[in-house]
């Protein structure tokens, strides 16, 4: 018997692109990631991954390492996937 996944995934903006500084990213940021997420573009296409975050919390900044040569124009928008997970059954059964 397979389980199928009833995930659901959708794109939710994670900053737009402020610069770039060697092989890495910097987004004006809008959320706070995880360290290490995974981000998108708008065709759901892999950049890279979440590196580090800093500055104030009121204006911070995102750094992500770039996993391919490509470029972004500046106030390009970016993203991370949010899943959405179905209800799970969490009944115990009884014996």
């Amino acid at each position: 018997m397979t389980c199928m996944s009833s995930a659901r995934r959708r794109l939710k903006r994670l900053g737009k692109v402020w610069g770039i500084v060697e092989r890495s990213l910097i987004l004006e940021g809008e959320m706070i990631p995880e360290l290490g997420e995974k981000v998108y573009d708008s065709k759901m296409s892999e950049v890279g991954r979440v590196l580090s975050v800093f500055g104030p919390t009121n204006r911070f900044f995102i750094e992500v390492s770039l996993s391919r040569d490509a470029r972004y124009e500046e106030g390009t928008p970016l993203y991370i996937l949010e899943e959405k997970r179905g209800r799970r059954d969490t009944r115990r059964s009884s014996r």
